[in-house]
């Protein structure tokens, strides 16, 4: 894709957008299921454990190829890129939803009898005002690692790590010439890698040793990196004999049975795990965002217009996966009445939500807007 058309259009970004929020609704169905005592819950399966993580661990390779892509062609465009338009656009885009499912969360759904979690809905008031906090420094990663599981808001964790990447990114981008952009982005990579391992390894999780323990841990920069990583290779070398062979039909068919084998059957790498499989995300990007011969496309209208809600999906969709479940258990805990339910609840509200209230701000975000990634 040219840089010097007036908006770069990536194909197949909202498919990819659907099927990780796909992947997290079907793990947090499941689990659902289990904290409610049903009989017929998947979630102690392996392939139901692992496909929500994998789901967000998609949305972060998504992210970085995203911004690193926009963020290189505003360079080349303008010679530098606008720091503080960057930081409006993030705050327009991610902070109301962000801040308005945490006013639910806290203030709104505890007060709900019918949304309640045993176990759970009753422990939001203990360390109130800490947790509320944390929200409001957009540290939810923090709340999740050292609270665990708050109703309706444990998924913000993943928007407080795409957050804390955006503190500093566009100054990497901004900063490092091309020439020596993919060996920063190397040390960078490994700079997180090690610091999260030893952190595992050595770091106390008791007292105050906690709060940074668990943010560390947290941190899935890995993940945005590497799809920085396949930016930069479908930028500058779109040419190169690598990009080529990657983009080769044969190369291409032994990724997707590779990770729909790895994926059948559990496949986990530990200590490893998050980054083999976002470099298998990655070079899968790459080659349905700017390979003309993909052998698959997510091109169609469903895909488009679940991945351009699929913000809110991934917001809103505990609320939803909670209600479908509690309906289910009228009609003998059936999956054939908590996965539509779950899942039409869940696009009903994301797409209310898009249409009235995300999309005014979209509309300011527009105006600070260099290089736009259009959709067809």
């Amino acid at each position: 894709m040219s840089s010097k058309e007036t908006s770069l259009f990536f194909p197949n970004l909202n498919g990819i957008r659907f099927i990780a929020a796909f992947w997290v609704i079907v793990h947090h169905i499941e689990q659902y299921k289990e904290k409610f005592g049903y009989d017929n819950q998947l979630f102690y399966t392996r392939f139901i454990r692992m496909i929500g993580p994998l789901g967000v661990f998609l949305f972060f390779v998504l992210s970085g190829f995203l911004i690193t892509s926009l963020l290189l062609v505003e360079k080349e465009r303008t010679n530098t890129i606008n720091i503080k338009n960057f930081y409006i656009r993030r705050v327009l885009r991610i902070w109301p939803l962000y801040y308005f499912t945490v006013f639910l969360g806290l203030f709104v759904l505890p007060h709900i009898p019918y949304l309640n979690i045993s176990g759970e809905t009753e422990l939001i008031k203990v360390n109130f005002t800490e947790k509320l906090i944390l929200y409001l420094l957009i540290l939810p990663n923090i709340v999740t690692g050292v609270f665990k599981h708050i109703p309706y808001l444990s998924q913000n964790w993943s928007i407080g790590v795409e957050e804390q990447f955006y503190y500093f990114w566009p100054w990497v981008i901004r900063q490092t010439k091309a020439s020596r952009l993919l060996i920063i982005m190397i040390i960078f990579f490994f700079i997180f890698y090690i610091t999260r391992s030893l952190t595992v390894l050595y770091m106390p999780e008791n007292g105050w040793w906690k709060y940074l323990n668990e943010f560390i841990k947290s941190l899935r920069i890995t993940c945005m990196i590497l799809g920085a990583i396949g930016a930069y290779f479908t930028y500058f070398q779109l040419n190169s004999k690598l990009v080529q062979f990657i983009y080769h039909k044969g190369f291409q068919l032994i990724l997707y049975l590779t990770l729909i084998l790895m994926l059948t059957f559990g496949v986990y790498l530990p200590g490893i795990n998050q980054e083999v499989y976002a470099l298998i995300f990655t070079l899968i990007l790459m080659n349905l965002a700017k390979n003309p011969d993909s052998i698959l496309s997510l091109e169609n209208p469903v895909f488009n217009y679940l991945g351009k809600i699929s913000y809110g999906m991934y917001m809103y969709h505990t609320i939803a996966v909670v209600i479908g479940v509690k309906i289910s258990h009228s009609f003998g805990n059936s999956n054939f009445v908590s996965y539509p339910i779950s899942y039409i609840l869940t696009i009903i509200m994301s797409g209310l939500s898009y249409q009235y209230f995300e999309k005014p701000f979209l509309k300011i975000k527009d105006k600070f807007t260099t290089v736009k990634s259009g959709s067809k």
